[in-house]
């Protein structure tokens, strides 16, 4: 068994003392009561889109107080933060209510992890190559013994997925029996355990992850989710569609 270095009522705990959440959970709420915790999944986007005007006061009166210095970065950088937190308060709210396996644990930016320092850390001759990682998540009893899954929550594509991306290609090559000598040339090694699977989040804001040149970055992700209402071309899915997906992993 792993170490927990923070359980999931941590993390809850810590997103809920955000400054800027409380409107964000309120909307959120509003939306559950309407269409149901997993269906509301696939209305992140808009909680996001609803919540903001609120944020920007909260932002603003913070200034005023003398508490940040720039609200315009603020408010770029509290977007990507909220979305990541408002994915994980979900995902944790419905392991609470038995919607996924009780034994999961949930793990919002990990600075370091265990399993990621000792299994995922691929060294390419002598430098490291390690996982853009915003969301662990991970079967606490026996974890050597099934999937690690490892998400990417961005608002746009042209944030730091591609990290990821690169991560991924080089765990395949370092793990696939046909490709010794292109370890050789790269100098790829990694201790590997049981199957590591990546995922990707976004908010689609800006209408673009189905654009032609998206589609090969979308390709090194094992599952791509849309916290927006529609329907999507493969390999994109809305992202309700997570919790079938991650009770399949660890049945």
């Amino acid at each position: 068994m792993v170490k927990l270095l923070e359980t999931n009522e941590d993390v809850l705990s810590r997103i809920e003392k955000r400054y800027y959440f409380d409107p964000i959970r309120r909307i959120m709420t509003e939306k559950i009561a309407e269409v149901g915790e997993v269906e509301a999944l696939n209305y992140l986007t808009e909680v996001m889109q609803r919540a903001k005007a609120e944020v920007d006061v909260i932002i603003e009166k913070r200034k005023e107080a003398g508490l940040l210095r720039d609200p315009d970065q603020t408010r770029k950088s509290v977007a990507g933060n909220a979305f990541q937190a408002l994915v994980a308060y979900n995902l944790i709210k419905l392991q609470q209510h038995n919607k996924l396996d009780p034994h999961l644990i949930i793990t919002l930016k990990p600075r370091s992890h265990p399993l990621v320092e000792n299994y995922g850390t691929i060294q390419v001759g002598a430098e490291t190559q390690r996982p853009d990682i915003d969301l662990l998540i991970y079967q606490n009893v026996a974890p050597e013994q099934h999937p690690v899954m490892i998400y990417s929550i961005k608002t746009s594509l042209r944030e730091r997925a591609g990290q990821t991306c690169r991560w991924k290609l080089l765990m395949d090559v370092t793990t696939a029996p046909d490709c010794e000598s292109i370890r050789k040339k790269y100098g790829l090694q990694c201790d590997v355990i049981g199957n590591f699977k990546t995922g990707f989040i976004t908010t689609n804001f800006y209408s673009e992850i189905m654009q032609p040149q998206q589609q090969g970055l979308l390709r090194f992700f094992d599952y791509v989710y849309i916290s927006k209402k529609g329907v999507w071309k493969h390999p994109v899915s809305e992202f309700s569609t997570i919790i079938k997906d991650l009770n399949q992993i660890y049945s």
